[in-house]
């Protein structure tokens, strides 16, 4: 049977362990955490309330600006080709997915002729 000394023993051990655990733990902390940690206990011990930090605030704005740039890409994506919006390209009797280019015999004649191939060639 235990008696009360061997539970004393285990504990003083058990709380040397932990001491010794964090003991390095606080040693592995970088200095930035320290001085955090150090703010922090200093104004808890005089009764100040410690503003929390603001990484909510953060998140939001980054998920706005996210919002705003997809529906900016929404309304540009829905947007009609530039080329359907000139009248000088676009033929008025035509389809909106049918430019004058094609519907123009001449322009393909043109292609195929010896000036197209040395504009070409420049």
């Amino acid at each position: 049977m235990n008696t009360h000394s061997d539970h004393t023993g285990s504990d003083a051990r058990f709380d040397e362990a932990v001491r010794r655990t964090h003991a390095v733990a606080v040693d592995r902390l970088s200095p930035r955490v320290r001085a955090q940690l150090a703010q922090r206990r200093n104004a808890a011990l005089r009764g100040e309330a410690v503003a929390p930090a603001r990484v909510g605030l953060r998140y939001a704005a980054a998920g706005f600006a996210a919002l705003c740039a997809l529906a900016i890409g929404l309304q540009f994506g829905s947007m009609p080709a530039p080329a359907s919006l000139e009248p000088g390209i676009a033929s008025t009797s035509a389809t909106p997915d049918t430019t004058m280019l094609d519907e123009d015999p001449e322009f393909y004649a043109w292609l195929a002729s010896a000036d197209a191939q040395q504009i070409a060639m420049e």
